[in-house]
């Protein structure tokens, strides 16, 4: 798979390919939830803090699948941190994404959700992370900072809070060659 990407420099180009990229996003997650059912985890830390993981899929996630998935979550938590530091170019976008297009877990279709439960009167249980996995590929990637999701046929956006949107296109066999651009808007 090649992954050719077009880049909008600029804090008010993020915030406006977040705002439309997210409009994206609802239909996607309602697509994803369709018929499955959810599955919460908990793991508590030794300091009173617990990692609160919810997904929902059409059959509960085996340990198999837990295990993958927190490396995944793990990866993929630092691929974005590692964005919003230093995006790098296009280069660094395109080497993420094609990771993030590749099969996971075995191609399972599953959303998760990822809190960190801190200790206090009120524990507050807000997601920081999100991730839907179509086929086993990343089809959404959500944090407060960075937004990654499906588009269209072949077509993802990525917004990076503060530094800009790219546009990454999929492109397969002959036609990654004479594929014709599309610009980043």
């Amino acid at each position: 798979m090649a992954v050719r990407i077009t880049f909008k420099p600029g804090m008010k180009q993020s915030q406006q390919a977040a705002r439309y990229f997210h409009d994206t996003v609802g239909g996607l997650v309602e697509a994803l939830l369709e018929g499955c059912e959810e599955h919460h985890f908990r793991i508590t830390a030794d300091h009173g803090a617990a990692l609160q993981i919810r997904i929902w899929s059409a059959t509960a996630p085996d340990q198999e699948v837990l295990h993958g998935l927190m490396d995944l979550l793990l990866g993929l938590r630092a691929d974005l941190r590692t964005l919003q530091e230093d995006p790098g170019g296009q280069d660094r976008v395109a080497k993420l994404a094609t990771d993030w297009l590749s099969v996971h877990l075995g191609g399972a279709d599953l959303y998760a959700e990822l809190a960190v439960e801190h200790p206090g009167p009120v524990p507050e249980e807000r997601p920081e992370f999100a991730l839907g996995l179509v086929h086993g590929r990343c089809a959404m990637i959500s944090t407060d900072t960075v937004l990654f999701t499906w588009l269209d046929d072949s077509i993802f956006g990525l917004a990076v809070a503060g530094h800009g949107s790219y546009l990454v296109e999929t492109v397969s066999g002959a036609n990654a060659e004479h594929h014709r651009w599309r610009r980043a808007s």
